[in-house]
């Protein structure tokens, strides 16, 4: 079946070619009266010339004369031309449509032009989405012509196709066919009434110009192409995120508000769909005021995530609020969490809002399409909603709120510790050094004797109270400015204390002797950087002097004379580092004397000739309200001066005495 007739309307200007009138126009055209077919006056030979031409008037049929048909010379040109008397305006008019028919028959392509079709929809938000379609030019060919009237030719194509062109000499190209035919109209620059006068030539050219600067005023797949321009306006809105097919809105919405509605169902299509969300990351600041006005502060973070969700819901009715999106999702513990989601465009939300949000105590997150310019892409949507951090942020977090209290309980109780830590420190400086170090030893050789029975199965509270007593005293050292207290219990300094205390008590301390001897001769196996310490060992034995026979006494003599003899030699064998001799002085206050000369400590020099081991002039013990100085100062050295006299001209004299300030007040 022959497809319907495609109509092509074809608008002429009707003017004439320049410099010419209708008085000039001649008709070179005419029809053969036996056939009917177009002829052209040069193609007539000298047999057809004058009356003999066997033409006639393609409009009035009036034969026609060939006037100077087949002349090489002549004055004016070749042409057809009525008996006298004959009107000739309309048929010089229908002649050039005959001569078009022979042209479009003879023509073998055109190139039809493209048509273009623009449609554009309102979106949801209220802005306007433009979208273009075209139909690319066709090149067509022909296959016949045949004039249906005076201004019309029906040009088949060799597809079976048909197009109605109507030639038109001026005027608006009127609406052609009717019911549910549709004709195509297409306007050509044609000079129509002087194509009667053209040769076959011209009228080629004319028509091959005229094709390709045809302008269609209407086309036959207008009505597709509108429905391609409006659908590909709404694909460029529904892009945009403005439109939504089928949309139920509510009543009464605002532009706004409905395309955030639509955002809202946008994220709820996603989320149902990719079944993950991304977090952002979350930091608590915890802020607390001291006393003197300075503040404290505590900080607290949880990382990004990506959450696994079980379910989307979108504006679930939660009491007098109603929140975009609910998801739930499963924590890491594998349980269950819900958390909301708000999608704002231009209206932020309030902190009344997040307040009404923060009593359901889940977490809720906004995701922010006004950050990104408020107008994204469907696929920029999708990254948003779904892997981007940029546009989202708590709104609130049951976390961020308890590790807030968490943390502002934490300082209040680190307050409360270091206020605690100061009274003790008050309380602790209310009994003087010396006698925390009497306590010290007493607590050391407690639990050193308890741990003896401990092993032998007493009962153990004993030995807790004596740890607890020893590092009380430990403490209350340090508050007192001994900061080497620290090691008290650690090596070395745990066991010079040790090994001091076994031989003033004359029996083993930490040590399984029942002797102070037992305790010597440990000390004399001694190797390596033990070795520093043993001038305190001596200075004991010579202070403390312990019940030995006469060999173990030789014994020792000979070992002093070991050490005295290294020490003036130059040897670092057994000087002795100076860092524990103020600590060891408050708790063996005997040694003091010895301690204070420099003989055998680094601090020693030759020249001076002395001996830590010889007999000196007492110096001023260690100073108990100075812990900076091993020496008395002010008014606890005058009290001392004059308790020993003799003793403080003698350390006066000495290097160390000479950079006191004070004289010694005479008696």
């Amino acid at each position: 079946m022959d497809p319907k007739p495609r109509t092509l309307l074809v608008k002429s200007d009707g003017r004439l070619p320049p410099a010419t009138s209708p008085r000039d126009l001649v008709m070179a055209w005419a029809v053969d009266r036996d056939t009917s077919e177009p002829r052209y006056i040069l193609q007539l030979d000298a047999a057809h010339r004058g009356a003999k031409s066997n033409c006639k008037c393609p409009s009035c049929d009036l034969p026609l004369l060939a006037v100077n048909a087949a002349k090489t010379v002549y004055q004016k040109r070749p042409h057809f031309r009525h008996p006298e008397g004959a009107a000739r305006e309309q048929c010089v008019i229908i002649a050039a449509r005959k001569a078009l028919e022979a042209m479009f028959r003879k023509q073998d392509r055109i190139i039809l032009p493209r048509r273009r079709r623009s449609r554009n929809v309102e979106g949801l938000s209220g802005r306007y989405f433009d979208a273009w379609v075209e139909r690319r030019p066709e090149g067509v060919r022909l296959a016949d012509c045949t004039f249906h009237d005076e201004a019309t030719a029906i040009l088949t194509l060799n597809d079976g196709r048909h197009l109605l062109v109507r030639l038109v000499g001026s005027g608006e190209v009127p609406r052609t066919g009717g019911g549910d035919e549709l004709f195509a109209q297409i306007e050509l620059s044609i000079d129509d009434p002087a194509i009667a006068m053209l040769s076959p030539e011209e009228i080629f050219a004319r028509l091959e110009l005229a094709w390709s600067e045809a302008c269609w005023r209407q086309h036959w797949e207008d009505a597709e192409l509108d429905r391609e321009a409006e659908a590909k306006a709404r694909e460029n809105a529904a892009d945009a995120l403005d439109w939504l097919d089928d949309a139920n809105l509510p009543d009464g919405l605002s532009s706004a508000e409905r395309r955030e509605t639509l955002l809202h169902w946008e994220v709820k299509s996603i989320l149902e769909r990719e079944r993950r969300i991304r977090v952002p990351g979350l930091e608590v600041e915890a802020k607390r005021r001291r006393a003197d006005g300075s503040i404290d502060k505590r900080t607290w973070s949880l990382p990004e995530a990506e959450l696994s969700l079980t379910s989307v819901r979108l504006e679930v009715p939660l009491g007098r609020s109603v929140p975009d999106v609910l998801v739930e999702w499963i924590d890491d513990d594998g349980g269950s969490r819900m958390m909301l989601i708000e999608v704002t465009v231009t209206n932020p939300i309030t902190d009344k809002r997040i307040e009404r949000i923060s009593g359901f105590g889940w977490p809720a997150v906004e995701i922010d399409i006004g950050r990104m310019g408020g107008v994204v892409t469907r696929e920029e949507f999708i990254r948003l909603v779904v892997d981007e951090i940029a546009g989202k942020r708590w709104l609130y977090h049951p976390a961020g709120r308890k590790e807030k209290e968490r943390l502002i309980e934490l300082m209040e109780r680190e307050a409360a510790q270091v206020e605690e830590a100061r009274r003790r420190r008050l309380r602790l400086q209310e009994t003087p050094p010396d006698e925390w170090a009497g306590r010290y030893l007493k607590a050391f050789r407690s639990r050193w004797l308890t741990q003896l029975k401990v092993d032998q199965g007493a009962d153990s509270e004993a030995l807790l109270e004596a740890k607890r007593d020893m590092f009380d005293a430990i403490e209350a050292l340090k508050v007192h400015g001994y900061a080497e207290a620290s090691d008290m219990d650690r090596t070395p300094l745990r066991t010079i204390i040790a090994r001091i205390l076994s031989i003033q008590c004359g029996i083993g301390i930490e040590y399984k002797f029942d002797n102070a001897w037992g305790v010597i001769n440990a000390i004399r196996c001694d190797q390596g950087a033990r070795l520093r310490w043993h001038t305190l060992y001596l200075i004991a034995l010579r202070t403390y002097p312990p019940k030995l026979i006469r060999a173990q006494q030789e014994t020792v003599a000979a070992w002093r004379e070991e050490v005295k003899v290294s020490i003036k030699a130059g040897e670092n064998t057994y000087v002795r580092d100076t860092l524990y001799d103020r600590l060891v002085g408050l708790l063996f206050p005997e040694l003091r004397p010895a301690l204070k000369r420099r003989f055998g400590t680094a601090r020693s020099t030759l020249a001076e000739g002395r001996s830590a081991f010889a007999v000196a002039p007492e110096a001023p013990p260690a100073s108990e309200s100075s812990p900076g100085d091993l020496f008395l100062r002010g008014r606890a050295f005058e009290d001392w001066a004059r308790r020993n006299p003799d003793a403080a001209e003698a350390w006066l004299a000495s290097p160390a005495g000479q950079k006191m300030s004070k004289k010694p007040v005479s008696q």
